[in-house]
C-alpha cells in the first residue's frame, strides 16, 4: 500500500518550481548562444534565431524515448513497483540510444539540405550550418537528458533535475565565449557585465593554446560538453540514490514495453513536430520575405521572453502530471482532479504575471541581446503581440502536460497539430495580402493559441482520461 499524494497548491508549488528552474535552465542554454555571438553579427544572430526552430524538430524526434517514461515511471511509483520503474527507465534509455545514433546519422549527411529549408541566404546559412552540424554531429548526450529528467520527475523529484540544469548552465556560460571567440574573447565581451567572464575564458584559451575561437560551432560544442555533465551526474545520481538497476540481468529487450513508451510518447512528439515544421514553414514563406530583421526578432523574442514564459507553464504542467500519474497509478481519480483544478490556478497566474513582464520589459531586455535598431524594434513588436496570448498560452500548457501524464495524448496531439497548422494560412494572409507584415504573423500566433487553448481545457474538463488504464509497465 503506497501514500497518496498531496494535491494542493501547495504540492504543486514544491513539485513546480525546481521544474521551472530546471526548463528555465535548460532554456538558457540557448539564451546564452543568443547572447555570446553577438560578437559575430547580425547574420549569427539570424542563424541561431532559424536554427531554433530544428532544434524543436530534433526534440519532437528525441521525444519519443521520453514522453511515456514520465507518465510509466510515475504510474510504476505509484504503485510501488521498483522492478517495473527500473525497466521503463532502462528501456526508455534503449530507444535514446537508437534514436540518437539515427539522428547523427540523418542530420550530419543533410544538415544543408535542412539550411536551405530554413531560406537563409549568404554568411547566415553558413554559419547555421556550421552550428546545426556540429549539435547533429554530439546528438547523444543532448537525447540521454530529457530522459534523466522526465524519469526523475515521474519518481517526484524535481529538484534534482535543477540542481544539474545549474551546473551544466555554468559550465556553459563559460565555455561559450572561450570556445566562440578563443584568446579573443574579452575583445568580444557583449557587455561590461560579463567582462570579467570573458577575461577568464580568454586566459583559459590561451593556456590551451586555442589563438583563435571555433565561431559556431564552439557555440555548439559548449552546449554538447555542459550538457554531457549534466547526463553523468543523473546517470550517477540514478545508480547511487534511486538503486535504479540500469543492466537488465542478461535478459533480452522487452519490446512490448518499448512499444508502450512510444504508443504514449508518439502523439505528443508528432504534436511538438508539427510546432516545429510550422515556424519553419513560416519562416520559408513568410518571414524571410520581411527581411533579416525580422527573422531576427522572432529568435530574440522567443528564445528570451518565451524561454523564461514557457518554462513557467511548462514546470507546473510537469508537477501536474507526475501528480496525476501517481494518483491514478495509486487508483485515486479524485486525487487526479484535486490536481487539476490546483495546476490550473496556478498557470493562469503566472500567464498573467508574464502578460505584464512581456509589456513592461520588452524594450529594455531586447537591447541587452542587440545594438541592431532593425532587429530591436522586431523584437519588441513580437513581445508586445505575444503578451496578450500568455494567459492561453499558460492554459494549454498545463492542461496539455495534465493529459500526458495519464498518458491520454492522442486527442490533445489533434488539437495541437491542427491549430499549429492553422497559423501558415492565417499568418500569409495577414502578413501580405492584410498588409500587416510581421505584425500580422505575431497574432496569427495569438489567434491560433486562443483556439488551442479551449480546445486542451475541454479535453481535461470532459474527463475520459481520468478512467484510461494503462497495462502495467513491465518487469524486464
Amino acid at each position: 500500500m503506497t501514500a497518496s499524494p498531496e494535491v494542493g497548491i501547495r504540492a504543486v508549488m514544491r513539485l513546480a518550481w525546481p521544474a521551472i528552474l530546471s526548463y528555465l535552465l535548460n532554456n538558457t542554454y540557448r539564451i546564452n548562444d543568443q547572447f555570446w555571438v553577438q560578437g559575430l553579427g547580425g547574420d549569427a544572430q539570424a542563424a541561431i534565431g532559424a536554427s531554433l526552430f530544428v532544434l524543436i524538430m530534433n526534440f519532437a524526434v528525441l521525444f519519443l524515448a521520453v514522453g511515456g517514461t514520465l507518465a510509466l515511471v510515475a504510474r510504476a511509483v505509484g504503485a510501488g513497483d521498483v522492478a517495473a520503474r527500473d525497466g521503463v527507465l532502462r528501456h526508455a534509455l534503449l530507444l535514446g540510444l537508437f534514436i540518437g545514433v539515427g539522428l547523427t546519422a540523418a542530420g550530419t549527411a543533410g544538415t544543408p539540405w535542412i539550411v536551405g529549408l530554413l531560406g537563409l541566404e549568404g554568411s547566415a546559412a553558413r554559419m547555421a550550418e556550421q552550428y546545426l552540424g556540429t549539435l547533429f554531429l554530439c546528438m547523444l548526450p543532448l537525447v540521454f537528458i530529457p530522459i534523466i529528467d522526465n524519469a526523475l520527475i515521474g519518481m517526484g523529484n524535481t529538484l534534482l533535475p535543477m540542481l544539474m540544469q545549474l551546473l551544466s548552465l555554468l559550465i556553459n556560460f563559460l565555455l561559450n565565449p572561450l570556445l566562440i571567440y578563443g584568446a579573443r574573447a574579452a575583445e568580444h565581451a557583449p557587455s561590461d557585465a560579463v567582462a570579467p567572464i570573458a577575461s577568464l575564458a580568454a586566459h583559459l584559451a590561451s593556456a590551451f593554446g586555442l589563438e583563435e575561437g571555433l565561431g559556431m560551432r564552439g557555440a555548439a560544442l559548449a552546449t554538447v560538453i555542459s550538457r554531457l555533465v549534466a547526463v553523468l551526474l543523473g546517470l550517477f545520481c540514478l545508480l547511487r540514490l534511486y538503486r535504479v538497476r540500469l543492466v537488465g540481468a542478461g535478459r533480452r529487450p522487452d519490446f512490448p514495453l518499448m512499444r508502450d513508451i512510444l504508443a504514449i510518447s508518439a502523439p505528443t512528439a508528432l504534436s511538438i513536430a508539427f510546432y516545429a515544421g510550422v515556424y519553419w514553414a513560416l519562416l520559408n514563406l513568410v518571414l524571410t520575405g520581411l527581411g533579416e530583421d525580422a527573422v531576427a526578432g522572432l529568435g530574440i523574442g522567443f528564445q528570451v521572453f518565451e524561454g523564461v514564459a514557457f518554462p513557467c507553464y511548462l514546470g507546473v504542467g510537469m508537477a501536474g502530471a507526475s501528480l496525476v500519474g501517481r494518483a491514478l497509478g495509486a487508483r485515486r481519480q479524485e486525487l487526479a482532479w484535486e490536481a487539476v483544478a490546483s495546476v490550473r490556478r496556478l498557470g493562469i497566474l503566472l500567464g498573467a504575471l508574464m502578460t505584464a513582464v512581456f509589456l513592461l520589459g520588452g524594450a529594455p531586455v531586447a537591447r541587452i541581446f542587440t545594438r541592431d535598431e532593425g532587429v530591436l524594434r522586431e523584437t519588441v513588436a513580437y513581445v508586445t503581440a505575444l503578451a496578450f496570448s500568455q494567459i492561453f498560452v499558460a492554459i494549454e500548457v498545463v492542461h496539455e502536460k495534465v493529459l500526458a501524464g495519464a498518458g491520454h495524448t492522442r486527442p490533445p496531439m489533434w488539437v495541437s497539430a491542427s491549430g499549429n497548422l492553422l497559423r501558415i494560412p492565417l499568418a500569409w494572409l495577414l502578413a501580405g495580402p492584410l498588409g500587416l507584415a510581421s505584425l500580422g504573423v505575431w497574432w496569427a500566433i495569438n489567434l491560433t493559441t486562443l483556439g488551442k487553448a479551449a480546445l486542451q481545457f475541454h479535453l481535461v474538463r470532459r474527463g475520459t482520461w481520468a478512467a484510461r488504464s494503462l497495462r502495467p509497465a513491465r518487469r524486464a
